[in-house]
């Protein structure tokens, strides 16, 4: 449904912390500070990221508003579950921070066996001892052509985020990379269930590319979230050879990026 009349709400554009991930979190937040982003969403990528007043200086310049739990050597943290149950107390130690992205645990049957907890969980924010501000969302994976008798995986992770009371992280790319029309994907999503959007472009199996870079429909896509009123988070996610060593022209690059975002959510036509 189109959101109608002249206070129509828009997404807060968020620079997700992987886009340069080579460079120091201070620095990070201070460029993103720079380039007007509303927020930054950190990667859980060590359990050195911790509580602590680190994390505060940091969030004085960028406030961290969501986190993307560990997707990787979860065994750094001592397991999957303890690995999302340290992101979720870092992000009840931040005070901006309201929103938890996590890749769902893979379908293999050794996984499916390690991460029983999850199949069983009901309740995710209960289960990780979330504050009451603290969403959570599962995001789509890059999917493989399967079955066409066989359930469709959005399909399915919708159901599965319903049945675990949390939303949806819908990943631009991973959507195109799976060869998946882009547009006919987003508009089966239920706003109530769409909590953040990772953007980029794709080509092929080439991901997080700058936007025009790729061939995915992004100003369409753009214009539907404005459209329907989303109004939760919009985050750039790119790789760092996407922007110059220079961090001057760096901040320039993500300011015309962010301005040409809001332009296309701003299109009502």
């Amino acid at each position: 449904m189109e959101a109608t009349g002249p206070a129509r709400k828009k997404p807060q554009i968020l620079l997700s912390a992987g886009c340069l991930f080579h460079l120091p979190l201070s620095v990070i937040a201070r460029i993103g500070h720079d380039a007007g982003f509303h927020g930054m969403e950190l990667i859980m990528n060590s359990p050195k990221l911790a509580p602590g007043p680190e994390l505060e200086a940091v969030n004085a310049i960028l406030p961290i508003r969501s986190l993307h739990a560990p997707f990787r050597r979860w065994s750094d943290w001592g397991g999957h579950l303890p690995s999302w149950r340290a992101t979720t107390a870092l992000a009840n130690f931040l005070p901006d921070a309201d929103h938890i992205t996590m890749h769902p645990p893979g379908s293999k049957l050794a996984n499916l066996v390690k991460n029983r907890w999850f199949e069983k969980a009901y309740d995710l924010p209960l289960l990780l001892d979330a504050k009451g501000r603290i969403q959570f969302s599962l995001e789509n994976m890059p999917w493989a052509e399967g079955s066409p008798f066989s359930q469709d995986p959005l399909e399915k992770l919708m159901a599965q985020c319903r049945d675990k009371n949390v939303g949806l992280t819908f990943d631009v790319c991973h959507m195109g990379v799976s060869g998946r029309d882009v547009m006919e994907a987003i508009r089966k999503v239920d706003l109530d269930l769409l909590y953040n959007v990772h953007y980029s472009d794709a080509v092929g199996y080439t991901e997080h590319l700058a936007p025009g870079k790729g061939a995915l429909p992004l100003k369409s896509f753009l214009q539907h979230l404005g459209k329907i009123g989303y109004s939760r988070y919009l985050t750039l996610e790119l790789e760092p050879s996407a922007f110059p060593d220079d961090l001057d022209a760096t901040v320039e690059v993500l300011i015309t990026m962010r301005e040409e975002m809001e332009q296309q959510l701003n299109r009502t036509e």
